[in-house]
């Protein structure tokens, strides 16, 4: 084979390995165009809610919820009002806030004074509810007052058996957690009525309570 042969198989070899991309790579002068991102930021519009039915709740020795009381006693719901969530958002957590009507107002101290009643609630399971005893009732935190107040546990304490507000221990039978319920969760709202030692008045004494859906999120 000549000279001029050998360089043309040469040249030809050369041009088959670029075509096949062998040959040498080619620099990129700024890297840093080659791409591009952008983030993008979705808030999920949910849905809250909250049922609360009163249908048959009754105190005791009454049909429904109103009654006559003797001052200076303790009367509990014998039928608690039924409460189911609501809405698609299965991180919900309740509160529940008093407003006195008229005459009394609302103790927050659990001090027998004239004119304030101590309402106190529990929350329970729905599927076979059993009343509560008056001493699980026990507590300035399981009063009802005109602040709304959070149902459940402080975050220091979910997990465990502290912290309690309007929530029975969880060695309880009637216990039901209240801390990030699903959507679709049930419960029972029990009421223990603390009527003062004196009264000011022989008036009906009417309260509004507000059972009201919340977020658990980030709490």
């Amino acid at each position: 084979m000549n000279t001029k042969t050998k360089t043309l198989l040469a040249a030809m070899l050369t041009a088959a390995l670029i075509s096949l991309g062998a040959g040498p790579a080619l620099a990129d002068a700024n890297p840093a165009n080659d791409s591009g991102s952008f983030t993008i930021r979705i808030t999920p519009n949910v849905d809250l809610g909250v049922t609360v039915d009163t249908t048959g709740a009754a105190w005791e020795g009454s049909s429904n919820l109103d009654m006559t009381q003797t001052l200076g006693s303790d009367v509990r719901l014998q039928t608690p009002v039924g409460i189911t969530m609501a809405g698609n958002l299965n991180n919900q957590e309740l509160t529940l806030t008093g407003a006195a009507l008229n005459t009394w107002t609302l103790d927050t101290d659990e001090a027998d004074a004239q004119d304030q009643l101590r309402l106190y609630a529990m929350f329970g399971k729905s599927s076979t509810p059993v009343k509560p005893a008056i001493a699980d009732f026990a507590g300035a935190q399981n009063l009802i007052t005109t602040a709304a107040t959070r149902a459940g546990q402080t975050q220091a304490n979910e997990g465990g058996d502290t912290g309690h507000v309007y929530e029975l221990s969880t060695g309880h039978a009637e216990y039901a957690d209240v801390d990030g319920m699903t959507a679709t969760a049930t419960r029972v709202l029990w009421l223990r009525s603390s009527t003062p030692s004196t009264s000011s008045t022989e008036g009906q004494a009417a309260f509004t309570i507000t059972v009201n859906a919340v977020s658990g999120a980030g709490l």
